[in-house]
């Protein structure tokens, strides 16, 4: 079906993510191996879990929260949805095909446990401009964010096709889909510093955010 490079989204096409029924599912899953086994959905930045933060986030963008997790127990308290991999062990691919066969929603918000930063305002304007489309990724850093991004039901057949012949990228599927892509100038309209796509994968990033957070407050104060 193609794809489209850097537009420029219409108005015409916006709709209303109450109506329209926008769920987020947030992607809970993987070895956490550069964090020696922690699991990164629980680390805390100034005393709040990241899952904690994303959830408070989409609790005013999204009409149902859906974690994907191989762990349910672990999340039993956080009042979402929990989700549950058909195959574990096959990656993110295989966590987005799980969240959206789960999600009574047709367009759906993903994003992972550890980007503590993403921007509200850049979720809700992916979430306006859904419609019409199957996938709607940023692209930034000369490279695509797929977990940042709107996916519609419509990927499910694609995925489960892709995911029966153990090809696990989730970039092979935007071309045999609907795909929009939002450019770096679109983006920078709401997050100028692109830390929507800043993840939490080393002890050392999760200083850094804090850091972040400190100069943020301190400017906020000020």
């Amino acid at each position: 079906m193609g794809q489209e490079m850097n537009p420029t989204l219409s108005s015409t096409m916006k709709t209303d993510i109450r109506k329209s029924g926008v769920n987020a599912i947030i992607l809970a899953g993987g070895k956490n191996t550069r964090m020696h086994g922690r699991d990164k959905a629980f680390l805390e930045i100034k005393g709040k879990a990241l899952i904690g933060i994303l959830i408070e986030k989409f609790r005013l963008l999204a009409d149902d929260i859906i974690v994907v997790t191989n762990s349910p127990r672990k999340y039993k308290n956080l009042n979402v949805k929990l989700v549950k991999d058909a195959s574990p062990g096959k990656g993110p691919l295989m966590g987005i095909c799980s969240g959206l066969k789960a999600s009574l929603s047709r367009y759906n918000f993903i994003t992972a446990c550890d980007t503590p930063f993403i921007n509200e305002s850049l979720i809700r304007f992916m979430m306006q401009n859904a419609d019409g489309w199957d996938i709607m990724i940023p692209l930034a850093g000369n490279r695509s964010h797929p977990l940042c991004g709107v996916y519609s039901k419509n990927c499910v057949s694609v995925m489960d096709e892709m995911l029966e012949q153990d090809n696990l990228r989730i970039r092979d599927i935007f071309p045999k889909l609907k795909t929009r892509f939002i450019s770096e100038k679109e983006i920078a309209d709401f997050d100028k510093d692109f830390l929507s796509f800043m993840n939490i994968n080393t002890t050392e990033d999760l200083i850094r955010a804090e850091e972040m957070l400190n100069k943020i407050d301190l400017a906020i104060a000020v």
